[in-house]
């Protein structure tokens, strides 16, 4: 069975979820990476500003987002937010798992810098 979620909707949650990195380097990959998937500058500065352009996809941006900050509040609107668009329960379920997984991976490291930088180059800290 196909994934609900395109790499589309992927990006914009990666990029809503690392909008609060401060490395310059990192968040330029992430903007590589979500245009490489076919987002334009604008969806890819709404991304980062933790929304979308199309609806179901900025619920999950939300529910994402909600989860990151372990709102309870937050988490049951973003629920029923995404329930009230369309997204299933077992969806909402599955996406929260991709979420979390999101969350708890490491900040994606640039692929064009080395592990060991002289430079000063430091990944923002989740």
């Amino acid at each position: 069975m196909p994934s609900p979620f395109s790499e589309r909707m992927l990006q914009q949650v990666e990029l809503a979820l690392r909008s609060d990195c401060r490395c310059a380097i990192t968040l330029d990959e992430l903007r590589l990476e979500a245009s490489a998937a076919g987002l334009t500058g604008v969806e890819i500065e709404a991304a980062l500003a933790q929304r979308s352009f199309d609806v179901r996809t900025s619920a999950l941006v939300s529910l994402a987002c909600a989860i990151k900050s372990a709102n309870a509040a937050a988490l049951e609107n973003a629920k029923q937010q995404a329930l009230a668009l369309g997204w299933s329960g077992e969806e909402i379920a599955l996406f929260a798992r991709i979420a979390e997984g999101m969350i708890d991976g490491p900040t994606p490291r640039p692929l064009s810098s080395p592990s060991n930088r002289k430079d000063g180059h430091v990944a923002a800290k989740q």
